[in-house]
């Protein structure tokens, strides 16, 4: 797709790094935005995929202006925007300080939203486009010691509804992807901890994570005229973690004391 042009933050690693791979990989031409601190990492990457590169931090009002004129000035156009820029704390309630409360809704959802908007006001102006948000799973639940992520997500999920009937009228469709666990920098400490991992995965119906190309595949799909009767949407990619419980408690940690019995509802098989 040589005439179509895409925006992509969070883009140096994780999941936006997987989105600007498949676009790439497709022939679209790229913007790439990043975390400051990761400059350096970004540079790879667009020079891998020959695309502009910005380090800056999405909650600075510049940042998203600069991405939408850098985009333009190189390329003339812009046609998709992947907003999937985030950052978490994992941290108990009662002992998250008021600055990771603020980072957090800086970057997930200041950030989000100034990205969305200055990408939408170009788009409202020519022929539309395409906007797809990473939500997560902690949109609809709440997840221990993640309160303020869990509020950030929530968010995303709530301005993608709302962003999707204020621009439909100018012809842009607005969507999110709700990844649930996926093996990315941020959690490949807890998914390689059996123990740790055990507490999670036994909860995930395909009895893994997700690779970051997975979630890259659904935000393609979201962006294609493929999917253009999708506005508003908030597609769950989890494995099947939210679809129910299981109640069959199935090892999700080899033990060494040899088999055990599987228990259902207290009774052994």
């Amino acid at each position: 797709m040589p005439d179509t042009v895409a925006i992509v933050t969070g883009a140096s690693q994780g999941i936006g790094l997987a989105i600007a791979e498949r676009l790439a990989t497709d022939g679209v031409r790229l913007c790439l935005v990043a975390a400051p601190h990761d400059e350096e990492r970004l540079r790879e990457v667009a020079a891998e995929f020959e695309a502009i590169a910005l380090a800056a931090d999405v909650g600075d009002p510049t940042t998203a202006d600069r991405a939408v004129a850098m985009t333009l000035e190189r390329y003339g156009r812009l046609d998709w925007l992947a907003s999937n820029a985030g950052i978490a704390y994992f941290e108990d309630a009662l002992a998250a300080p008021l600055e990771h409360f603020d980072h957090t809704m800086h970057v997930n959802v200041r950030g989000m939203y100034l990205m969305t908007m200055a990408a939408a006001r170009h788009m409202a102006s020519g022929a539309g486009g395409a906007i797809v948000c990473t939500a997560s799973t902690a949109s609809f639940a709440g997840e221990e010691q993640q309160a303020i992520y869990n509020v950030s997500k929530g968010a995303v999920s709530q301005l993608t509804r709302s962003l999707a009937i204020d621009l439909a009228k100018h012809g842009i469709r607005v969507n999110a992807v709700a990844p649930g666990w996926v093996h990315t920098p941020a959690t490949k400490e807890i998914v390689a901890d059996p123990e740790e991992w055990s507490k999670h995965r036994s909860r995930i119906p395909l009895d893994r994570p997700a690779e970051p190309e997975e979630i890259a595949s659904v935000v393609r799909f979201l962006l294609s005229d493929e999917a253009s009767y999708l506005t508003g949407s908030i597609v769950v990619a989890d494995g099947g973690l939210t679809a129910g419980f299981r109640f069959s408690d199935w090892e999700a940690v080899p033990n060494t004391e040899g088999p055990r019995p599987m228990r259902i509802f207290g009774g052994a098989l």
